[in-house]
C-alpha cells in the first residue's frame, strides 16, 4: 500500500473530488481526516471506517483562521502528526464580469484560495517539526488556460498554482514537498446538474475520448502523496484528457 498508516487530510472531502481522493487514500492504507463545512464528509467517513480507527471527521470553514488552527490541533490530537494536506475545498460562482458582484469575487477568493493559505499555515509547523511533509493543492484548467470559468476562479486557481511554487521553495529545506493538481473537466455530483451540451463544449479538443472521473485524480494524488514522488515538486500537474496540449 502507497500510504500505509500515513496521516492525510483532505478538505472539502464531502463529495466529488475530495471524496474519490480520501476513500482512495483510506484503501492505499493511510489514516485519513475527511474535512467540510458540510457535515457530508462525516457520513463518507461512517462508510469508510465506522469504527474511527483509522479516520477522523473534522467540521471547519477553512476561510475561518481560527477553526483551521482548531482542526489542524485536532488531528494532531488524534494522530499525532500530520503527513499530508490535501487542499481541495473549493466552489464556483461563474459570472461575466459585467455580473461579476464583490461579494461573488470574494466568496470565491476566499475558499478557493484564502482557504487554502490558512491551512498551510495552520498544517505545516506540524510538518516541520517531523522534517517531512507533502501538500497537495487542487488547481484546475480554468486558472491555466483562460477558459470560461469566470475571472474569480480563474483568479483563484492560478493563485494555487503560483502559492504551491513559492511553498516547494520555502519549505523543501525542511522536507516538505508542495505540488498541484489542476484537473479539466470530470464527472462529478456538480458537473452533472449541468446539461450535457455544456459538458460536451468544456471538454472541446479533448485527445481522450472518454469523461474523466473523480477517481482519475485521486489516483494522481495518490502519487503526490507518497514516496513515488520525492523528485518531484513545485510543479502544477494537468489531468484533462488532453484538452490542454502545449
Amino acid at each position: 500500500m502507497e500510504l500505509q498508516n500515513l496521516v492525510c487530510a483532505v478538505t472539502g472531502s464531502g463529495k466529488g473530488l475530495g471524496k474519490a481522493i480520501a476513500e482512495k487514500f483510506y484503501a492505499e492504507g493511510a489514516k485519513v481526516v475527511l474535512w467540510d463545512r458540510s457535515g457530508l464528509a462525516k457520513e463518507v467517513m461512517a462508510s469508510l471506517d465506522p469504527s474511527g480507527e483509522r479516520t477522523l471527521y473534522v467540521r471547519a470553514d477553512v476561510r475561518e483562521e481560527e477553526q483551521v488552527q482548531q482542526a489542524a490541533a485536532q488531528i494532531a490530537a488524534k494522530f499525532g502528526r500530520i503527513d499530508v494536506l490535501v487542499n481541495n475545498a473549493g466552489i464556483s460562482r461563474h459570472k461575466p464580469l459585467a455580473e461579476m458582484t464583490v461579494e461573488l469575487w470574494d466568496e470565491v477568493i476566499d475558499t478557493n484560495l484564502k482557504g487554502v493559505f490558512l491551512c498551510c499555515k495552520a498544517i505545516v509547523p506540524y510538518m516541520k517539526e517531523q522534517k517531512r511533509g507533502k501538500i497537495v493543492n487542487i488547481a484546475s484548467l480554468g486558472g491555466r488556460s483562460g477558459r470560461n470559468v469566470g475571472i474569480n476562479y480563474a483568479a483563484s486557481k492560478a493563485g494555487v498554482s503560483g502559492i504551491t511554487k513559492v511553498l516547494a521553495k520555502e519549505l523543501g529545506p525542511s522536507g516538505i514537498y508542495s505540488n498541484a493538481i489542476a484537473p479539466g473537466p470530470i464527472l462529478t455530483e456538480q458537473t452533472r446538474q449541468y446539461p450535457p451540451e455544456v459538458f460536451e463544449g468544456w471538454n472541446a479538443g479533448r485527445a481522450i475520448i472518454r469523461d474523466g472521473l473523480p477517481e482519475d485524480v485521486a489516483d494522481l494524488a495518490v502519487f503526490l502523496a507518497s514516496r513515488r514522488s520525492d523528485w518531484v515538486t513545485g510543479t502544477t500537474i494537468d489531468i484533462n484528457g488532453g484538452i490542454l496540449i502545449r
